[in-house]
């Protein structure tokens, strides 16, 4: 019976030293690969969720400038260069920090938006830096601009040339 239970406790003292490095290694590697993959999915998150509040406030402008071409309304476009383009939005984004004058990146804090009341932008500070392979700066600055569509050589005289909205990537 001694022998018995020598024999099966020898056998049951546990991995080696080599089971247990090849092991370590393993989930090493495996780790790396989930934190690489999580690192691009942050960063992916980060790019969409940028272009989705975008293209909100290209659609908000859109409904706008809509609005101003119904009978009896105020064809002037120019109020819509002037002012915040967040505040046509029926819910800001939870990252919204609001409006500030001349804002240095601290002000804003990575992963927010804001809106510069110096030069009429919103700006977005990168929270990942390679989620915009294009980016130059860790800033990202949009500005609604007007413009003029092409006259009409059909169109009477004295009528006003139709004006037009964009919502447009800046250099900053």
């Amino acid at each position: 019976m001694t022998f018995l239970a020598t024999f099966v406790s020898a056998k049951q003292r546990g991995a080696s030293l080599l089971e247990f490095a090849v092991a370590v290694t393993v989930i090493g590697i495996l780790l790396g690969l989930l934190l690489q993959r999580i690192w691009y999915y942050q960063g992916e998150a980060e790019r969409v969720a940028v272009q989705m509040t975008v293209a909100n406030v290209r659609t908000a402008l859109e409904m706008k400038v809509a609005e101003t071409k119904l009978p009896g309304r105020s064809s002037d476009l120019t109020f819509l260069a002037e002012e915040n383009p967040f505040n046509l939005l029926k819910n800001k984004p939870a990252n919204y920090v609001g409006e500030l004058f001349q804002p240095d990146d601290k002000d804003i804090g990575e992963g927010n938006w804001c809106f510069n009341r110096t030069d009429k932008s919103l700006i977005y500070l990168l929270n990942n830096g390679n989620s915009f392979g294009d980016a130059q700066s860790k800033r990202l600055k949009f500005k609604v601009k007007l413009f003029r569509l092409p006259h009409s050589p059909a169109k009477p005289s004295g009528t006003p040339e139709p004006e037009g909205v964009a919502f447009e990537q800046v250099k900053d």
